[in-house]
């Protein structure tokens, strides 16, 4: 599997902490991937949310399985503009807070004022 994909499961798996991803949610996601991580059909990105689904990985594999954080901080802003994109649960907060100290960023430095 490629780095790219490992990518988008942190992104989904961010926004699904609150138990539900929305379609405002994937739609973000699926634009701010495209336009700043690289090129994903729509046919590959409903396949990796197929994949997410029926995996049974915790947040923190997702983010090992990340062998190079140049992009972390590019992941973490479509994390962010995705789950909050129908309004940020706590519980999708706290799984943020988890993968910004991943990369020893903090929350604040994505929190949009």
């Amino acid at each position: 599997m490629t780095n790219l994909h490992w990518k988008v499961k942190v992104i989904l798996c961010i926004s699904a902490q609150d138990g539900v991803i929305s379609q405002s949610e994937l739609d973000t996601a699926y634009k701010l991937i495209n336009d700043h991580l690289g090129n994903v059909s729509q046919q590959k990105f409903d396949e990796l949310i197929e994949e997410f689904f029926n995996e049974d990985y915790v947040l923190e594999e997702y983010l090992l399985k990340i062998n190079d954080s140049d992009d972390f901080q590019r992941i973490l802003e479509i994390s962010y503009k995705s789950a909050t994109s129908d309004g940020l649960d706590i519980r999708e907060n706290l799984a943020f807070d988890k993968a910004c100290k991943h990369w020893g960023e903090t929350l604040e430095d994505y929190i949009e004022e």
